[in-house]
């Protein structure tokens, strides 16, 4: 793939720029482009690219077609939908269509840890970083994380493990990317507004994290989600099974509130639960995880055990933002499926009063419903108001908002000492805010302006 000498990237958002740095580096021409002409102005407009202009250029609209056409391989942005006409395009024009990660693969001589799953992601790779730092390990977090790979992978002798998380958009365009250690946390509906609404086809994208795997290959996986178990089945490499629910003869596993390995014949007792700051059951599944996965390195239990005590949630992934009146106030804005949703609810004890909604992916929210028994009431907001509001048939109050500042206020007001105000939108943000973080910013500013 490297011998190729013309690229064009497609999508110049965070991805996109990262990967047309990194050829510009390498000494590559690329033709950048992106269907937002103030996207891809601002990119040209960065000192950094400013110094690859002999390199990078910049196309229109009217000229992209043609561009695609004369190059040698298409480097997509994750958001960029399959479907696209350039995509189209480059596949009648015999031109090769890969994703920025793997781009940034083709630089790498690293170990990969590859963390994908529909829920934990972001969570587990931090984990998993903070573990190895704390071993000693020269490791990167990078990836879908925030961080893109090609951002990171020039700089390869600053590190010797790679930590990815994986989305599913970033697993439909690998070629020849292979995760030495690949983890699949859970696999549960979403995106299904890209899958053509088939849950199979989403199951498929998520089983390529096992791209290219082989007898060195180690497999971590939730031994409590049946997609996952399904993978492992037929899966002929070494494995590693993580559970919250049941003990494990070989594995990672809860057992009677402490995390518990037992590989190679011993049996350890790592770190109580009580001692892992994030709370709820899922980001004790995130922490097994973790542990699961960097057990190959042989690192010794108290070293983990002191980088779980260290470890703090990320921001947006509830996080408590403060107390008011005897009222907790959640951020789970990272929340942005029904599966990540009823977690949410799991986790909490006590009155809550759900804000909920954004744009619908295509999600089934009568999933709430088991999980709704100690929600006073149901607050929606967003594109996917109505749909939730059917989906709940009248089993709980429900009140519209016509934006997150008023649902807050409402939330305040139906609230009562010792509640919690929780917001877990179970949606995409993009029909009300830029993303998630956004979404979860104007949560955080409306209550503290309480």
């Amino acid at each position: 793939m490297l011998d190729k000498k013309n690229f064009f990237v497609f999508g110049m958002a965070k991805s996109g720029a990262a990967a047309a740095l990194l050829l510009a580096r390498k000494d590559y021409s690329v033709t950048v482009y992106d269907d937002d002409k103030e996207v891809l102005s601002v990119f040209m407009a960065t000192p950094e690219t400013a110094g690859f202009e002999n390199r990078i250029k910049a196309v229109d609209k009217s000229g992209a077609s043609e561009s695609v056409r004369r190059s040698d391989c298409l480097v997509l942005s994750p958001g960029i939908p399959l479907e696209h006409a350039l995509v189209d395009t480059a596949r009648k024009s015999s031109v090769e269509v890969i994703g920025e990660l793997e781009l940034a693969y083709q630089f790498c001589s690293s170990k990969v840890i590859g963390v994908t799953g529909t829920n934990g992601k972001s969570t587990v790779v931090n984990i998993i970083g903070r573990i190895l730092e704390t071993a000693g390990k020269r490791a990167v977090v990078a990836g879908n994380v925030g961080t893109p790979f090609s951002s990171v992978v020039s700089d390869e002798d600053a590190f010797d493990i790679a930590v990815l998380e994986v989305s599913s958009f970033q697993l439909d365009t690998i070629v020849d990317f292979k995760s030495d250690i690949a983890v699949l946390l859970n696999v549960t509906p979403d995106h299904l507004d890209r899958y053509g609404d088939s849950f199979d086809e989403y199951v498929k994208s998520k089983a390529r994290i096992l791209n290219r795997s082989d007898a060195e290959t180690v497999f971590v996986y939730n031994a409590g989600d049946n997609a996952c178990l399904s993978m492992a089945a037929g899966f002929e490499g070494r494995k590693i099974a993580f559970s919250s629910a049941r003990s494990l003869e070989e594995g990672v596993c809860l057992e009677d509130d402490m995390i518990i390995r037992e590989w190679s014949g011993r049996k350890e007792r790592v770190i109580q639960r009580s001692e892992f700051t994030p709370v709820g059951i899922h980001n004790a599944e995130n922490a097994l995880a973790a542990v699961a996965a960097v057990t190959p390195f042989g690192i010794e239990k108290e070293t983990i055990a002191e980088a779980l005590r260290s470890y703090h949630p990320l921001p947006h992934r509830m996080e408590l933002v403060r107390v008011a009146g005897g009222v907790a106030y959640i951020n789970d804005s990272k929340a942005t499926n029904v599966d990540a949703a009823v977690k949410s609810l799991r986790s909490i004890d006590g009155r809550v009063i759900l804000i909920i909604g954004g744009r619908d992916k295509n999600g089934d929210f009568s999933m709430l419903l088991p999980h709704l028994d100690h929600v006073v009431k149901v607050i929606v907001l967003g594109e996917a108001a109505a749909k939730i509001e059917s989906a709940i048939q009248g089993q709980r109050p429900v009140q519209h908002a016509s934006s997150l500042e008023e649902a807050v206020l409402a939330a305040k007001e139906t609230a009562e000492p010792g509640d919690t105000v929780l917001l877990a939108p179970a949606c995409a943000s993009f029909d009300m805010f830029r993303d998630y973080t956004d979404r979860g910013d104007v949560f955080r500013a409306s209550v503290g302006a309480l």
